[in-house]
């Protein structure tokens, strides 16, 4: 699985690409603790609202797999529909610190 689509990585300019990184390094973390919690107690708006958060640091540095993950569980949130969440946040959770280590290897 490509964890990271480079077109978008180099339409960035290489300037801000490291402050960009330390940010999803230090905001996806609580986002995470949000999607599930929210998950876990029936919040379904609140977990779609955090998704669409995440879902555009996602989307900004590339991180497809993440971002698409995101897309459906914001999607899921909002139709209030919990069918397949546990799921998609635990894969979510383990692609994390993967795509983390692909950016900082860039």
């Amino acid at each position: 699985m490509q964890l990271l689509t480079p077109e978008t990585l180099r339409s960035l300019p290489a300037v801000i690409l490291p402050k960009l990184i330390s940010l999803f390094s230090s905001t996806t973390p609580p986002l995470l603790t949000e999607i599930r919690q929210h998950a876990t107690q029936g919040e379904w708006q609140a977990m779609a609202q955090a998704a669409h958060k995440l879902k555009g640091s996602c989307v900004s540095l590339g991180a497809e797999p993440m971002a698409n993950i995101c897309k459906s569980l914001q999607h899921k949130g909002e139709a209030n529909d919990s069918s397949g969440v546990d799921e998609e946040i635990t894969t979510l959770t383990a692609l994390y610190p993967l795509t983390l280590a692909a950016l900082q290897s860039m």
